[in-house]
């Protein structure tokens, strides 16, 4: 058996499919598919393309919504729940002011309960609030792409969506970029059937890490949380990012599905819910 690889712009820089132990001709064209259906997703949530429909949502701020970006925005408003508004997807306006170096204000009149779901309708219920879901919809899409080789009868492939992995079948080791030498790995770790999100200060930020792009961090450069879906170790991933140390403790114990490794400014390693035994299996294999 072959393996069948394909690698195509998305989420603004590459989509990677693997497909491990299967005939490239038919598996070729599958991972094709995929990717057709990985760009049909990335329509209804692209933060920077204006006929998106979460642009359309922001423009008209009343809109009836597809059934997967409802279901995206009411997962990140459990988020915002569970983070007490810390992790908060209405705050896409702050965002733009980030990346553009520009100063926003400290304090602001809106937040994730200003966002009102009717059935498939939601409501922007602030004049000046936009929704980004950059923390979560990547995984989602991810998640539905690596659903669909599934149904067509792959069982062995990695889904890399920006650094954000699907690894289902076969196990794979996976490197995790030490946050402040991007020529470095921090750690190696081998798992299977699991997606691993990592969010960290160092992927965009604005001459100095602490104005990144992920707001109102604490005192983490780096998070990675291995979850069943990518959809949710990419909330989480952000979610503990923003927390204070005993928040996020505690948001760990209460899951103990999620394993995860956190990295603070001082570049001290925490290990959760096993996370350190998969760390091991692959050192002592070296």
């Amino acid at each position: 058996m072959e393996h069948s690889q394909l690698s195509k712009p998305l989420f603004g820089k590459e989509l990677k499919l693997i497909a491990f132990n299967a005939p490239e001709l038919i598996t070729q064209e599958i991972l094709e598919e995929a990717y057709l259906l990985g760009l049909k997703l990335q329509k209804i949530f692209n933060f920077y393309d204006k006929e998106s429909e979460l642009s359309l949502l922001n423009k008209n701020r009343s809109l009836k919504v597809s059934p997967d970006l409802l279901f995206v925005i009411k997962k990140a408003i459990e988020f915002s729940k569970l983070t007490k508004g810390r992790y908060d997807i209405s705050l896409g306006k702050q965002f733009l002011q980030r990346k553009a170096n520009q100063q926003s204000i400290a304090l602001f009149p809106y937040s994730y309960k200003d966002i009102q779901i009717i059935k498939n309708k939601i409501s922007l219920n602030h004049p000046e609030m936009i929704l980004d879901l950059g923390s979560i919809a990547k995984g989602y899409i991810a998640d539905k792409i690596a659903d669909f080789l599934k149904e067509k009868g792959l069982s062995s492939f990695l889904v890399d969506a920006r650094g954000d992995i699907i690894i289902s079948g076969e196990p794979q080791k996976v490197n995790i970029q030490h946050p402040r030498d991007k020529e470095k790995s921090i750690s190696s770790i081998e798992v299977k059937d699991s997606c691993i999100a990592t969010s960290g200060d160092y992927y965009q930020y604005s001459k100095y890490f602490e104005n990144s792009h992920i707001l109102n961090q604490k005192d983490l450069c780096s998070v990675t949380v291995i979850a069943p879906t990518l959809t949710e170790a990419d909330a989480f991933s952000t979610s503990l990012f923003v927390l204070s140390i005993k928040e996020r403790e505690e948001l760990i114990a209460k899951n103990p599905q999620i394993k995860v490794l956190t990295i603070d400014i001082k570049l001290n390693q925490k290990h959760y819910n096993c996370f350190s035994q998969l760390i091991r299996e692959v050192n002592n294999e070296n």
